[in-house]
């Protein structure tokens, strides 16, 4: 596969991510196989920058600390699941790797969480 077929699924894995992150299920084994190519294809696509799993989880956690400073009376935990997250302990894991922060203090702190 060349440089530009790279790109290419790249970009439809970026499509996929969009579309479907709110499904637990998805993770970078299901997006190869939707994409029809190996995981290690998938992965090479990604060499050189954050990994497919690390785009998946920063885009969950977006959309958790949005819909955290929207609701502020809903339990992260609820919110973690309605955004793909199987577990809260894979959210909260998560959040203190790519936020450097409690899911506490990603709620309160909003305007940084997503800059990041």
């Amino acid at each position: 596969m060349g440089s530009t077929d790279l790109v290419a699924l790249r970009e439809q894995c970026f499509a996929l991510i969009e579309a479907h992150f709110k499904r637990p299920d998805v993770n970078p084994v299901w997006l190869a196989q939707e994409l029809y190519v190996s995981r290690r294809q998938l992965d090479r696509a990604f060499a050189g920058g954050p990994g497919v799993a690390e785009i998946l989880g920063r885009r969950r956690l977006k959309q958790v600390v949005i819909m955290a400073a929207r609701n502020p009376t809903v339990a992260m935990s609820v919110i973690a699941v309605h955004c793909g997250y199987s577990t809260y302990e894979t959210f909260r894991s998560q959040c203190h790797r790519y936020l450097h922060r409690t899911p506490r203090q990603a709620r309160r702190d909003l305007s940084v969480t997503l800059a990041a």
